[in-house]
């Protein structure tokens, strides 16, 4: 690489790594929660920032938990959202609009596909399992032990019983 070439790419490294050195940093809390300049999208969430909610939603029985990670689920963008059952949690058939990325993080995660509930359609999940569950598809299931998932999406995040309109 020509002298001038080398001082040219060395200059801009340097302007780059000034640049990002000097992006403001603000924290909610000490270790709870970091989030970098508005205009950037990178955010952290840590575990014991995370505020959970009693999970409202028509014809699911009491006792579910919903924690808004990233994103706003009623919105049109992408949402990172966690589910919490308690141990023996069913819920009914539904469908979502839009496809959904489920990661399982604790416990036992019971899904089932298909328009009506049938045990023997039902497969457990465990922590580190990865779920895709396209849009339009009902499907229904529970939990076995206390179980958090994580759920990531496109907005708007809507809860439809029974099964979609063809």
């Amino acid at each position: 690489m020509p002298y001038a070439s080398r001082h040219i790419a060395l200059g801009i490294v340097a302007v780059l790594a000034i640049t990002i050195s000097a992006a403001p940093i603000t924290a909610q809390t000490p270790r709870d929660t970091v989030s970098f300049d508005v205009d950037t999208t990178m955010a952290a969430s840590m575990n014991t920032a995370v505020q959970w909610t009693d999970l409202k939603a028509e014809g699911f029985n009491p006792g579910a938990k919903l924690a808004v990670i990233h994103g706003n689920p009623a919105g049109t963008g992408d949402y990172t959202v966690r589910l919490q059952f308690p141990d023996g949690y069913r819920f009914p058939v539904h469908w979502h609009p839009k496809a959904e990325h489920v990661t399982v993080l604790t416990g036992s995660f019971i899904l089932g596909m298909g328009g009506t509930v049938n045990a023997s359609a039902e497969k457990t999940y465990g922590p580190g399992d990865f779920l895709y569950l396209p849009a339009r598809h009902p499907h229904f299931g529970g939990a076995k032990g206390v179980t958090t998932i994580q759920l990531h999406g496109m907005g708007p995040f809507t809860i439809n019983l029974g099964v979609p309109p063809k």
